[in-house]
């Protein structure tokens, strides 16, 4: 059935949404590649029973060691998932708690905790709407009633809940936990660590950190190790051999065998060698491993070793051995000696690792996670099964090519670019076989030469475009606009002041497109609008900057406490394009500074006409603009505010080229953000939007959406 003939008269309304809920998907993969993986928990006596928490893939259980997987949790609140718990007296009850804890700049957030007491077959949202990001969930060992969560809170404004809570009735009631915790509504509670013999002694890890869309900082005043004694009601900080002054993410971990022993890894300050002033050639003060084996009444320091603390932070002790240690990083690292020492272990699997599950029963078993997905090993490491059998790959952006069938091009955080066909003869339907990589890094935009299949353009972070010849074969060409390759680079472009105020900036996620009139053709965004007429060989800029170019937001400074410049904040840039298929040259462009521009003559003269729009703060993420099919002065404008701690939808459309807009946000749910609009190819009042948490459409030009 093609939706492009359903009525859409607002008294058949009803009739129509009843019908879209009819609709379902078909998932067609890819599962080649796995995606980010945020917890890990299985059965301490049975191994075989896994659940995993997906970055924003839901939570998925295995039965049988990961040879097949089941979802248990597609149709709740969030597919963004922070931390997992099992009940193990229990294991029919499970607790989800949603929005990851790796709190880079594309995650996703989440909308509380839910429960099952049915092995996860059914959930209850059980509160705690507000926490965005739960890092941490422990259950006490033999009371199912008793549940600690660890909240970090609104990553992009200091609002919302955040700090440690606990429940004694089974999630129908929280309490925040305050007595000699943070509680300044900026630091948020990362870890929480249970003494598995005596369990009223808890220790806790509070973290401040924030961030803008042009800038994150971790560390503060407030964060540091803590203790309770009495199940929580009181707490004191730990101090002796930890550093002071402004600390940032810390990880936990506590010895099955012996409580007493407890590790640590902290994130603390800078302090410059002499004569230095780089951050490159800076060592860390007091920013590393630690150990205490006293109940953390002392702490020894060990190794400096702590890697990107706010994307991982996590270190774990082997259950019946103290003396083997891991700690996760871009590449897992293993200590034999208690921590003094680390090498790199796990050479087998990709790296991005984020978490652990160790076998109580079994030294030399364990899961790990990382952004390739999820592996089991029975020989500490030496060989790993590695699952790609479930589909929780993150993609950025999707394309398709003119084939019958068609095939899907997609850009995958942290696993490349792949392509596979929407359809398969074969028995079994879409195999992982029929899906192929031919870019890496992280994967964004995709496009294809609609007149030639085999020329696919791929984008990898930071705008690193390249031009892919006989797909198959893996010919590709680097066509990433630069001075060598532009023609009037130093007529329209100044140079640079100084290496931390580039004055050319590209987004994380670059937008190019291929022009609907000639592909040969390709328009790119960078701050400035490159413009090609040879496939990206030679380039043009045909624009101002587009962006506010506001010093304070372009400076190349991030991370806080550790440095971490990767160009994923970079601002001010361009965030989409689009050229109208009736008129050659009419093109929109948004930026992420709240930027809207159109050129009716490519790029001869522009006019902003962002200035237009009403009813929403200035500044905010312009995620997409869409050009009319049938109207030349018509188009649309999506437009996100979470990145500055708005989380509520914003569409809105022109019919007179931006001279006024109207909002036609409507009936769409509030929290959900919106990412992208689509118009329809046929009817012009069948629209579609895509936003944090679903897809929606309406039949009425935006006046309803189902």
């Amino acid at each position: 059935m093609s939706l492009s003939w359903l009525p859409v008269k607002a008294s058949e309304a009803a009739d129509v949404a009843s019908l879209l809920r009819n609709f379902t998907w078909r998932s067609i993969g890819p599962a080649n590649m796995g995606g980010r993986i945020s917890d890990i928990q299985a059965l301490d006596d049975d191994y075989r029973v896994v659940i995993v928490a997906s970055a924003s893939g839901g939570v998925w259980k295995s039965t049988n060691a990961g040879t097949t997987w089941t979802p248990i949790f597609d149709t709740y609140g969030s597919a963004s998932i922070g931390a997992i718990a099992i009940f193990q007296k229990d294991p029919n009850i499970i607790w989800v708690g949603t929005g990851e804890a790796n709190v880079r700049n594309s995650v996703s957030w989440g909308d509380g905790i839910y429960k099952s007491i049915d092995g996860g077959q059914t959930f209850v949202k059980m509160g705690l709407k507000d926490t965005h990001h739960i890092a941490k969930i422990v259950t006490h060992p033999t009371d199912p009633d008793v549940v600690y969560v660890a909240a970090q809170g609104h990553l992009w404004g200091y609002t919302g809940q955040r700090g440690l809570f606990k429940t004694t009735d089974g999630g129908k009631t929280w309490v925040k936990l305050t007595t000699g915790l943070p509680d300044d509504g900026r630091t948020g509670c990362t870890e929480i660590e249970l003494d598995p013999h005596h369990p009223d002694v808890l220790y806790c890890a509070f973290w401040e950190r924030i961030r803008y869309p042009y800038r994150f900082l971790s560390g503060g005043p407030n964060g540091g190790i803590f203790k309770s004694t009495d199940g929580g009601q009181t707490w004191r900080r730990l101090t002796k051999g930890l550093p002071q002054g402004d600390i940032g993410r810390i990880g936990l971990a506590i010895y099955r065998q012996n409580p007493q022993i407890i590790m640590a890894i902290v994130e603390h300050g800078y302090q410059p060698r002499p004569g230095t002033k780089e951050y490159e050639d800076m060592s860390k003060l007091g920013s590393g491993v630690y150990r205490s084996e006293d109940g953390g009444e002392t702490w020894t320091f060990l190794n400096r070793y702590n890697n990107r603390p706010f994307y991982y932070s996590q270190i774990y002790i082997n259950p019946l051995d103290d003396q083997l240690v891991y700690a996760m990083g871009t590449r897992a690292m293993v200590s034999t000696d208690g921590g003094r020492t680390f090498k790199e272990g796990m050479p087998g699997i990709a790296g991005d690792f984020h978490v652990m599950w160790l076998d109580p029963h079994g030294r030399d078993r364990f899961y790990v996670g990382n952004d390739k997905g999820v592996s089991l090993t029975h020989d500490q490491g030496l060989h790993f099964n590695f699952f790609d059998n479930f589909a929780i790959g993150q993609i950025y952006a999707i394309s398709v090519d003119m084939r019958d069938p068609y095939y899907v091009y997609v850009g995958l955080q942290d696993n490349g670019v792949w392509g596979g066909p929407g359809n398969s003869r074969d028995f079994n339907g879409i195999l992982n076989d029929h899906w192929f990589k031919f870019h890496s890094g992280d994967g964004f935009y995709t496009a294809i030469d609609p007149t030639n299949w085999t020329v696919v353009y791929s984008e990898s972070q930071n705008g690193r475009l390249r031009r892919n010849h006989a797909l198959f074969r893996q010919q590709s060409v680097n066509i990433t606009p630069r001075q060598e390759n532009t023609y009037n680079w130093q007529e329209v472009i100044p140079q640079p002041v100084d290496k931390d105020h580039p004055v050319v900036r590209k987004n994380w996620n670059t937008p190019f497109i291929l022009s609907p009139h000639n592909p040969h053709t390709i328009y790119y965004g960078a701050n400035y609008l490159f413009k090609s007429v040879d496939r990206g060989d030679h380039w043009r800029v045909i624009s101002p900057d587009l962006s506010t170019n506001d010093p304070k937001k372009t400076f190349r400074e991030s991370g806080g406490l550790t440095r971490d410049v990767t160009g994923a904040e970079t601002h001010c840039t361009i965030t989409t394009i689009s050229e109208s298929s009736l008129k050659a040259g009419l093109i929109w462009a948004g930026t992420d500074d709240g930027q809207i521009w159109l050129t009716r003559n490519d790029g001869q003269t522009w006019e902003k006409v962002s200035s237009n729009l009403r009813g929403i703060p200035p500044g905010l993420w312009v995620t997409r603009v869409e050009a009319s099919h049938f109207d030349e002065q018509t188009a649309y404008v999506t437009i996100d505010g979470h990145r500055s701690d708005i989380f509520q939808p914003f569409v809105f459309k022109t019919a007179d080229f931006g001279q006024s807009w109207v909002n036609i946000t409507s009936n769409l749910p509030q929290g959900h953000c919106v990412h992208v609009i689509r118009e329809d190819l046929i009817n012009p009042s069948l629209l579609f939007v895509g936003t944090e948490f679903g897809v929606f459409a309406s039949l009425d030009g935006g006046k309803n959406w189902f």
